[in-house]
């Protein structure tokens, strides 16, 4: 790439000029009707209103635009309201949301890891979230992704890295193809008989992440303290030993009563046990002393088994280390590098195929050295429009849906793979599941952007906590945490030989078949462990947590609303949850404030009514039904990622997230069957008469007008006189019956 002749341009997307997007969406057509007149193709006819505003909110926002969106847009005679449409679109929190979505996929992100506290993910999603919102260019994304390290409430980027946690080969592999579109996985265990990598390139450009290394606990400074009294009895030992006559038996006697007297196991299970997952993990850091080799079946002829690798980078420039400098860090300069033969090339490609249904390059995640682009000049574009975009992703969005190209109709012949696609137009494509749910709470809630800030809320305290945790326990020095540990201690193994002598007594039961008698000792085994609980959180979870506050100068506030789990198993650890100290994360809210807020949304509901024209008689109605759809019916990037299984959204083909880009876009019969007999097609949701869509309807005044709105409402678009004259000719006279009709057709189904 030639950099030199390329514009810097110091501009954000806020910033960027009208004009000056006109101007590279122009540049764009320009290198495409070169092509067309070389390769005689007829460019596709230009889009109507109708067709661009359906396509644009899909494309943009993730769904289709409600009623009084395209009501707006269409009535509009303004001669910019396209590019006014774009601009308001890549703004919204509608496209922060789609785009989750989109890198959700990409990314592999789940909700839910198993066996932990989920504090990464947590973290993660949010910082996914506000990287989009915030339109943080897509070179800083990756970079602070692939060198992140530290605590999750501190580098929330560290959730790429923990996505395959203390798997190192693995993500590299995925890293590779995911911001380089270069497959190397297969050179993890031989050399790749398909393209030029050998085993010894992999795991050189593994070594320069190998290091990455889960925290899952917050116990140096206890493990340090009890090493050093055990190197103390040692110690007493050997010197005793010394002058002993007997050999040291008497000596060795003596280390060994005083190493029992430890209770080393017990005590470490009172500093360790009262955390139960939240510190599993926490963060991410580099282990020092790490080093990679090669396998012990390696058998290639560039090295032998064991042999030390060194980190070295595949393709461009080197990435060289310098020193004192971390080896991860020098990783993520060269792969976001501008320099960097296949960076710029794989994201210009995937955010064209966002737009357009089919990338320039069409392997773009399997790139070759003779990989040729389909239109290369287009490409070679593109990846220099990016690089002097600065990785604005929304500005190269924004002018690629400024492009002619774009605002053209769909090409709805299919394209086999292998053939050349001249881009005479998009491409007619079905909708991901996301867009398809999306769509339907756009019909079915009269919020459908709106945050789940119930969620947000669960995150970020769950967040919180286990920072409050990891502090509590770094605020101590080791000798007087384990001192805590230890005045806690006693008082459980008093209860805790209480329970041993139960559970004998309850052996013995059960062998005579004395159930009164087991069901009695159960109880009081019950009790017992009920009482070992509530004394480790007075002996030490509540010491702990008082001794942060303390060093912090501020109150512990006590969560009376949480409904702490009594199973004493894990009501030490949910004690933490029922706690907040200023500083982690946000405090919970007092019962008054929950009503004022529940008091604050009828008040809502009842001006949208009013706004609705909802019957007076009718509105408590009305603000019943809305307060529950908004509070069930979130956007896809509002749930848990991927959705259960069974959920609409999972049949629709959403990805599983175990694969990079895993969705399913190809119809099935659980779909058909879906869209015809799921409870989202009856009056609890969609034929609800309070959502905007029979609202809309309902509120026509003629059968031809509610017609009209179905049509609005679903497709963007009023019924042509051959669909008017097709609907009562199948005796469609009802909403609902029209609705259901439309629902199931490709129109609906499909971005024109």
């Amino acid at each position: 790439m030639k950099l030199a002749i390329l514009l810097p341009l110091l501009l954000t997307t806020a910033s960027l000029a009208e004009t000056t997007l006109q101007q590279h969406a122009a540049a764009i057509d320009r290198v495409l009707e070169t092509h067309w007149q070389v390769k005689k193709v007829t460019p596709n006819p230009p889009a109507s209103d109708e067709t661009f505003l359906r396509r644009i909110y899909l494309d943009l926002a993730g769904r289709i635009p409600t009623t009084a969106e395209a009501r707006q847009f269409l009535n509009s005679s303004a001669s910019s309201k396209r590019s006014a449409l774009i601009d308001e679109l890549l703004q919204r929190e509608s496209y922060a949301s789609h785009f989750f979505n989109v890198w959700a996929d990409v990314l592999r992100f789940k909700t839910h890891y198993v066996n932990t506290s989920n504090v990464i993910p947590s973290a993660y999603r949010r910082y996914i979230r506000e990287s989009l919102r915030d339109n943080k260019p897509y070179d800083v994304f990756v970079r602070e992704m692939l060198s992140a390290k530290g605590y999750a409430w501190d580098n929330p980027a560290i959730g790429y890295y923990q996505r395959d946690p203390d798997m190192p080969l693995d993500n590299m592999a995925l890293t590779s193809r995911i911001f380089l579109g270069t497959r190397i996985e297969c050179a993890q265990c031989h050399n790749d008989p398909f393209d030029k990598w050998l085993q010894t390139d992999f795991y050189q450009l593994a070594a320069y992440t190998h290091a990455n290394k889960s925290v899952n606990e917050a116990f140096e400074g206890a493990r340090v303290e009890i090493k050093r009294r055990q190197d103390l009895i040692e110690a007493d030992f050997k010197a005793e030993k010394k002058t002993a006559t007997d050999g040291g038996k008497v000596a060795e006697a003596r280390k060994q009563q005083r190493l029992d007297d430890m209770h080393y196991r017990p005590v470490v299970g009172v500093i360790k046990n009262p955390v139960g997952q939240l510190l599993s993990p926490i963060g991410l850091n580099r282990k020092a002393d790490s080093v990679l080799k090669l396998p012990h079946d390696f058998k290639e002829d560039d090295g032998k088994p064991f042999d030390v690798m060194m980190p070295a980078s595949l393709m461009g420039e080197a990435a060289s280390i310098t020193v004192g400098q971390d080896s991860a860090e020098a990783f993520a300069n060269w792969v976001t590098s501008p320099k960097n033969p296949r960076f710029t090339r794989v994201i210009v490609n995937r955010l064209w195929r966002q737009m357009l249904g089919l990338p320039v390059a069409e392997r773009f995640d399997n790139l070759r050295d003779d990989t040729k682009a389909m239109i290369p000049e287009l490409e070679e574009h593109l990846i220099q429009l990016m690089i002097t975009l600065r990785y604005d992703m929304k500005a190269f969005l924004g002018t690629i849906a400024r492009t002619r190209v774009y605002q053209a109709q769909a090409s709805s012949e299919a394209h086999s793979l292998g053939s050349v696609y001249h881009f005479p137009g998009p491409l007619l494509r079905r909708m991901s599941a996301e867009q398809v749910w999306d769509s339907l709470v756009a019909l079915i809630s009269h919020d459908p952007d709106a945050r789940d800030t119930q969620r947000e809320f669960n995150d970020a305290r769950r967040v919180g906590i286990s920072q409050m945790v990891c502090d509590a326990y770094l605020a101590f020095d080791g000798k007087k945490l384990v001192d805590i540990a230890y005045e806690a201690l006693g008082p459980d193994m008093e209860l805790q030989a209480k329970d041993a002598a139960i559970m004998e007594e309850m052996t013995q039961a059960n062998r005579t078949k004395d159930d009164a008698k087991v069901l009695t000792l159960r109880h009081a085994q019950g009790d017992i462990r009920r009482e070992r609980a509530t004394k480790m959180v007075e002996k030490f979870i509540k010491p702990v947590l008082n001794g942060l506050a303390e060093q912090k100068g501020v109150q512990v506030f006590e969560d009376t609303l949480y409904k702490i789990n009594p199973n004493p198993g894990v009501l030490v650890s949910e004690t933490w949850r029922r706690m907040w100290l200023p500083g982690y994360g946000p405090k919970p809210a007092t019962e008054a404030e929950l009503k004022a807020v529940e008091a604050q949304k009828v008040v809502q509901f009842t001006e949208l009514a009013q706004r609705l024209q909802i019957p007076a008689e009718k509105q408590n109605d009305f603000i019943t039904h809305t307060k529950k759809i908004l509070a069930d019916w979130h956007r896809a990037s509002e749930l848990d990622s991927p959705a259960p299984r069974g959920h609409p959204l999972r049949t629709l083909g959403q990805s599983d997230r175990d694969f990079v880009e895993n969705a399913n876009l190809q119809a099935s019969i659980p779909q058909a069957l879906m869209l015809m007999n799921n409870e989202i097609m009856t009056d609890k949701a969609l034929l609800s008469p309070w959502s905007p869509l029979m609202l809309n309807v309902t509120q026509a005044t003629t059968a031809d007008r509610q017609l009209e709105a179905a049509y609005l409402a679903l497709l963007s678009r009023k019924p042509t006189a051959e669909e008017k004259a097709l609907c009562a000719a199948r005796k469609l006279t009802c909403a609902e019956d029209t609705i259901h009709a439309l629902l199931n057709t490709k129109a609906f189904l499909f971005i024109e």
